[in-house]
């Protein structure tokens, strides 16, 4: 007889991004996972595969978070660089989450390992289509070419990253809004 899950694995997987968003992937232990999870070894990995499983399945799951937060910023906003402005201040809200960004982390950290590169690459490039399309929402972006439109939001899109690792680095929320009207300035 099969034996039924003494946890809700949505909240396991919940708590496991908190702890590799906040340690790290090589800091954080099958052990410490375990203790944060509240789950035995064996229902980890019948229930989340490897570590490196489980890594990709939170970071995934912060992405998604992510997007659906950025969006939510995003639908608040009149649009343009008023959007733009809600956009780059959007972040992720779950309890108990670091501040920054778990895909910056994930970047910096397992640069090497293609699945994760690939996950955040695609991210970066939803976000920085995103950016462009609250600039062409502005009267003066509209007539630009395709590739100055995609240089400036690339370049916006690398100040914002900046900006996560300021967040990360426990700048104020007066600092981060300082860094994204600073970053905003710069598009006039």
């Amino acid at each position: 007889m099969a034996r039924t899950k003494s946890f809700e694995p949505a909240v396991a997987l919940q708590k496991a991004m908190i702890e590799f968003w906040q340690h790290g992937y090589e800091r954080t232990s099958t052990d410490s996972l375990m203790v944060s999870m509240g789950v035995g070894k064996r229902s980890l990995y019948d229930t989340f595969g490897s570590k490196h499983d489980l890594y990709l399945r939170a970071l995934t799951t912060y992405i998604d978070r992510a997007e659906t937060s950025h969006a939510a910023a995003i639908d608040e906003a009149p649009g343009g660089l008023v959007g733009l402005r809600s956009l780059l201040r959007s972040r992720v809200t779950a309890s108990g989450c670091p501040q920054g960004c778990f895909a910056v982390n994930a970047a910096t950290e397992r640069p090497d390992d293609p699945e994760v590169h690939s996950a955040v690459e695609a991210y970066f490039t939803r976000s920085t289509t995103r950016i462009a399309g609250l600039l062409q929402q502005e009267d003066r972006w509209i007539t630009v070419g395709a590739a100055r439109l995609h240089r400036t939001a690339r370049a916006v899109h690398n100040g914002w990253l900046g900006i996560r690792v300021q967040a990360r680095l426990g700048a104020s929320a007066e600092e981060l809004d300082m860094a994204v009207d600073d970053l905003l300035s710069r598009l006039d």
